[in-house]
Parts: C-alpha cells; structure tokens; sequence
C-alpha cells in the first residue's frame, strides 16, 4: 500500500474537543479529520470539496508523536460578531463586544503522519508538492494562528505486519482482541476521536484510541490486520477500514 510520511510541528497547536465548545481542550495530536484538512490545504483544494477530492471514504492516516506532549492554557480575546459589530467588524460605540476564553494549547507539538488510501491523482499531488517543500495554501495545526511547518520525510509501501506481540511507533486503535501493556512510570492518553468525516462535516465513525505522551512506542499483543511496517517502523492507520 502507498504510503506518504511527512511531518508537521509548530510553536502552538489546538484541536479541540467537540465536548468543550466553551472553554476549548484539544487532543493530543491531530485526529484524522484535521489531517485531511491539512492534505487539502498542501494540495491546494477548497474546503468544501477536498474530501471527495482526497477520498475521504478510503483515506487512511497514520500519527506518531514527535515530541513530548506538553499543554499550557491562555485567555483569548475574542470578538462577539453576531450583533456587537458591523459590517467591517468594528465594535459599535458604547459596547464592549470583546470577551476572554481559556484555552488549552499544546506546546511545540511535533507529528509524524503517514497518509495512504487516497485517490491516485492526490497521492501523487500530495507527494509532489511535499517532495519540493510546497504547499498551496498555509497549513495550521488546528487553529489558523497556529502555523505549522511541513518537512518531507519520504514514500514507502506499507507492508502488513502479523504478530502476537507487537511495538508500535505511532497511535494504536484499540479492539476488543487487541491489548496494551501500560508500562509503570509511563503516561498514556486513552480517547475516542473522529476518523472519517464527510465534506458536510458529518463525522461517521469515532474510534477508541491510546497515545503515549513520551513518544516511546506503545507495546502489546493481539489484533490482526491493523499493523504495518512502513521504513523502519511500525505504525497503525486510524481509518479506513475497521481494525
């Protein structure tokens, strides 16, 4: 299977939760959803239209941790447009339109994503433009104030790996036949997140993940079908078809 890798990192990163609308945490890393808008934003599709473009249907990602996960909160100022501004966004007189909310960053996040399962026709404009260091539009880890940089790592195909017991370099899928050996001293994050989203931001499918914050490889036994070997190491894809 055609796999692209490439990394992205950033001095601040927020993907919030859905569950935390008021006053924003994110994920520890980027779920699949946002990677897909992040391939968009490299291949230089529309926002509306890139997830039929990419394949959102078949669209298999992969992510590894980079770096420690480290998280700090700020107060933001946002701007109250419903009624408190005009058409240029001005606050109008006598009103103070402007309000601060907390919210949680992750600190010099750096990822390492693998994308396989997309069209051909992306998967090679993808790998174009991230072999001569290019992308269409500016990709953000999260939020647009989040600027990301992207760094070409390289194209493998994906080998299918079977073994009982297994070490795994990137987010691990859990199923009820697979079984994480949560070592002592060792933190880990253990979440469901959105895999597969449509081009009306409808998500289809959630699943059950762990990520170890340290960036040491996750290590376990069971499950089939799940684990590839790409380069040197051994990664799980988040979506696509089930684990």
């Amino acid at each position: 299977m055609r796999t692209l890798v490439f990394d992205v990192a950033g001095e601040y990163g927020q993907f919030k939760r859905p569950y935390s609308p008021m006053s924003p945490v994110s994920y520890p890393f980027p779920p699949p959803t946002a990677v897909l808008g992040m391939l968009g934003a490299i291949a230089g599709y529309a926002k509306d239209d890139y997830h039929d473009r990419l394949g959102w249907r078949t669209a298999r990602i992969g992510i590894a941790l980079q770096a420690p996960v480290r998280t700090f909160h700020a107060a933001v100022n946002l701007l109250q447009t419903k009624d408190g501004v005009d058409s240029y966004f001005r606050p109008r007189a006598g009103q103070n339109t402007h309000t601060q909310i907390p919210f949680e960053f992750l600190r010099q996040p750096r990822f390492r994503l693998y994308v396989a399962g997309l069209h051909e026709l992306a998967m090679d404009r993808l790998a174009d433009q991230l072999a001569s260091g290019r992308t269409a539009y500016t990709v953000s880890l999260g939020l647009a104030s989040c600027l990301a940089d992207v760094d070409w790592v390289g194209e493998w195909q994906a080998r299918p790996l079977d073994s009982a017991n297994w070490s795994c370099s990137s987010v691990v899928p859990l199923a009820t036949d697979v079984t994480v050996h949560y070592a002592d001293g060792r933190h880990y994050h253990r979440l469901r997140v959105p895999v597969t989203m449509d081009s009306q931001r409808i998500v289809h499918r959630y699943q059950e993940v762990v990520a170890a914050t340290d960036t040491n490889p996750i290590t376990g036994r069971g499950g089939q079908g799940w684990l590839y070997a790409v380069g040197d190491a051994a990664i799980a894809f988040l979506s696509g078809a089930e684990p």
